[in-house]
């Protein structure tokens, strides 16, 4: 039998008592100053003690014990422990048996009968414990039989936990949960989600390692969204991607240029400024070819005025003079 077992079944055949001869026995402190208190007298104390028990009761108890344990906490603290600490713990009890369906279930209904529970900040970090196992791969079990990928789960409970706890604390488990969000779309190369929700992100930090960290990634992930391959049969001529990317690559060399360097974001502008000329230049190619030589030349003449430093405007200024020495 565990020890954890061992120290409820005590609890639940006199708690009270136990205490008391424990109080007798152990650690003491001097309380305001005048006289002596033994530390398993306090009633915090005390309460914290059992709470701890019960956690661990959850973690390798069977439901029997744990029922009996529950009864007796809420008759030694009737104003402290109410039907949020049953979910509490049926919920950490479910997921040290690994049935994470049923632990986010209890923690659920918490949130939704007790939304000021003491037990709601332990519960958030189980969440993002469970929502976490699903995003790194874990599967979910449809009809006790078929696995199948626990992703939009992992996500759809990492949205929550941000809802609930917010994104405006460093350490926060919203926080937390709203990045680790924003790593597994991009992981997945789903870029533009994540530039979403490292937007959503920013709009909290405007100052700080966060809010450089999420200008960063949202120039980064615009532009992986435009260097995708194209559907097939489509070519990709939308360059708001590409704007949008130089945009926040000038915004984050504006406001730290060090990092830039190291991150040699002058080398991407520049990558963004040969993408963008060469897509007008297409275009310009495209109407020359169809026969439109006047709006070919007002896309060659765009290139060579906007973008003068790169190749494709050297390759429109020469398709301008072939078009002029062709009109004569």
């Amino acid at each position: 039998m565990s020890k954890q077992r061992i120290a409820f079944l005590a609890l639940a055949a006199g708690v009270a008592l136990s205490w008391c001869a424990g109080a007798m026995a152990g650690t003491w402190r001097l309380k305001n100053g005048e006289q002596w208190e033994a530390v398993a007298s306090d009633p915090q104390e005390r309460y914290l003690h059992a709470i701890s028990q019960l956690k661990e009761l959850a973690q390798s108890g069977d439901q029997a014990e744990i029922k009996v344990a529950l009864r007796q906490v809420k008759e030694e603290f009737p104003d402290r422990a109410g039907l949020d600490l049953d979910r509490f713990i049926y919920g950490e009890m479910y997921y040290w048996r690994d049935r994470y369906g049923k632990a986010v279930s209890e923690f659920e209904r918490m949130f939704k009968n007790y939304a000021g529970s003491e037990f709601a900040a332990p519960a958030l970090r189980r969440e993002f414990d469970i929502a976490q196992a699903y995003l790194q791969g874990r599967k979910k079990t449809v009809l006790g039989l078929f696995p199948i990928s626990g992703y939009e789960t992992g996500i759809e409970i990492m949205e929550k936990i941000s809802d609930r706890a917010g994104l405006d604390e460093p350490n926060g488990v919203g926080l937390k949960a709203a990045i680790a969000v924003a790593e597994h779309f991009e992981a997945q190369e789903r870029y533009l989600e994540a530039y979403l929700k490292w937007s959503e992100i920013a709009s909290y930090w405007q100052t700080g390692p966060i809010a450089k960290r999420a200008l960063y990634r949202m120039a980064e992930d615009n532009l992986a969204a435009y260097d995708r391959p194209a559907p097939p049969q489509r070519p990709n001529y939308d360059a708001s991607k590409l704007a949008a990317a130089k945009t926040y690559y000038q915004r984050f060399q504006t406001l730290y240029p060090e990092e830039a360097r190291a991150e040699q974001v002058a080398e991407k502008i520049r990558h963004i400024d040969e993408e963008m000329a060469y897509k007008q230049l297409r275009i310009g190619q495209f109407y020359r070819r169809t026969g439109k030589q006047q709006a070919a030349n007002l896309y060659f003449d765009m290139v060579v005025r906007n973008w003068p430093q790169t190749e494709a405007a050297a390759a429109a200024k020469q398709a301008l003079e072939e078009g002029q020495a062709g009109g004569k």
